[in-house]
């Protein structure tokens, strides 16, 4: 992983165990549900933010060496397609 990626994939981390935790605190306090459900789409963002830090340094760091050869190229998009969610195969 790109070290810039890797740092910031870190920071996300940490932020989403604080949310986690916060949210857990909520729901045991029997909070005002649409504040649970703003937690929960902070989770959600932080989770998608850190999917996307590793999909594009996987572009950088991976991706070229794959594409370059016709069965790694293959390979390469069927397994991130089924990663992306965007194939029923």
């Amino acid at each position: 992983m790109l070290p810039t990626h890797k740092k910031k994939a870190f920071s996300a981390i940490k932020r989403l165990n604080g949310i986690s935790k916060k949210l857990e605190t909520m729901i045991e306090a029997d909070e005002y549900c649409p504040k649970i459900l703003e937690m929960s789409l902070a989770l959600k963002g932080h989770v998608n933010h850190i999917q996307g830090l590793v999909l594009e340094s996987h572009m950088h760091t991976c991706a070229p060496k794959q594409l370059t050869s016709k069965t790694g190229k293959d390979k390469f998009i069927k397994e991130l397609m089924k990663v992306i969610g965007l194939s029923g195969r």
